[in-house]
This record gives C-alpha cells, structure tokens and sequence, in this order.
C-alpha cells in the first residue's frame, strides 16, 4: 500500500506539471502532537515534517495542491519528580490534498483530507521499549484546516491543524462507543513552503 500511495502521488503530481499555471516546491516545519484517548493532554510531543507538493490554479480564487510529506506524530508525558515518563512516536508517510481558497494577495485557507500510511511506531517509558499493544493501524485519513501567509514570490508561512478521522489504534480492552472508538493523532503544525 505504501508504493499505491507513491505511485498515485507522481502520477497526479505528472498531471499537474503537464498542466498549465502548476507549481511546486518544498514544505519543511515542525508540529507539536498528541493521542486523543491516551489518558493524556498536550502538545507536549515535538516532530518534524518534511515533503513536496505541487499545485494548480484554477481560478484566481482557488487551488488545488497535492503534497506527500514525511511526518513525526505521537504523544509524550514529561518526566515527573518521580522520574515517570511515557513517549510514543509514529511516523507516517503523508498525502494530503487540500483546496485552496486566495482570499487576498497574501492569505491562502486551505482545507482537505490526508491519507498517510504508518511506517514506524514505538512507545517507551523509564523501564525501556514496550510491544504496541493494541497494534496501531497500518492507514490513517486526517482533516486538515490551516492558513499561509505568503511572505514573498518564493517562500511562505503556513500554520495548519490536523485530526484523525479513523483511529489509528483500538483502545485497549474492550471499550468503545459509537462516536468514540480508540485514539486518534491531533497536531499543531508550523511550516516554511518554498515554491520553485
């Protein structure tokens, strides 16, 4: 599944460099996330984020852009006077595609899904590494809502939040609602966008 995602990736990324009024470049940022539904609260976990997109203009009010972006997700509780700490960390590979509304020469809302396919996760605590139990899901679909400030031709700022739409585990035993029915990835993110 992970070379289905790559392979629609460059195929759609094709198609808009063979249209007209496309752009690409480069997104690099950081996030802070957490775990809805892990007894914790914050966006106490710090990640990366790293990728490329590629956009096209349909009209002078609107986009479309697709990315694939590498990202750093998960949850952590600090170290307490007791030494007691807890980190996860999941990384996916990332495609999101989001409409762009221009709603002046320098903002841009942007809103969309993302659908990113887990390649690492690990938990730990101060005894060491833990086997993931439940498992984490291998594909996750995400809402994404988010601005970008354009500072110049080439480089923007853009701030976006983030929310899984399908849980990413299970809770543990058998709880489970009809609304709530495991965890879920929640990020902040903060990102440089180059266009080339």
């Amino acid at each position: 599944m992970k070379y289905n995602i790559l392979f629609l990736f460059f195929f759609f990324a094709a198609k808009l460099l063979l249209a007209q009024n496309f752009n690409a470049g480069i997104r690099i940022g950081v996030c802070g996330s957490q775990v809805n539904g892990d007894n914790l609260s914050g966006y106490n976990k710090a990640g990366l984020i790293a990728g490329a997109y590629v956009s096209r203009k349909f009209s002078d009010h609107i986009s479309l852009q697709m990315e694939m972006v590498y990202i750093q997700k998960g949850s952590r509780k600090p170290t307490d006077l007791n030494n007691n700490y807890y980190r996860l960390r999941v990384h996916y590979m990332e495609v999101p595609l989001l409409v762009l509304f221009h709603v002046s020469k320098k903002i841009d809302l942007t809103a969309g899904p993302s659908f990113g396919t887990l390649i690492f996760s690990e938990e730990n605590d101060e005894f060491g590494i833990f086997p993931n139990s439940p498992s984490f899901k291998k594909f996750e679909v995400s809402g994404n809502v988010g601005i970008v400030y354009k500072i110049n031709d080439k480089w923007s700022f853009d701030a976006r939040y983030s929310n899984s739409l399908t849980t990413i585990r299970p809770y543990p035993g058998t709880y489970s609602t009809f609304f709530d029915r495991g965890q879920y990835n929640v990020l902040i993110e903060f990102s440089l966008i180059y266009r080339f």
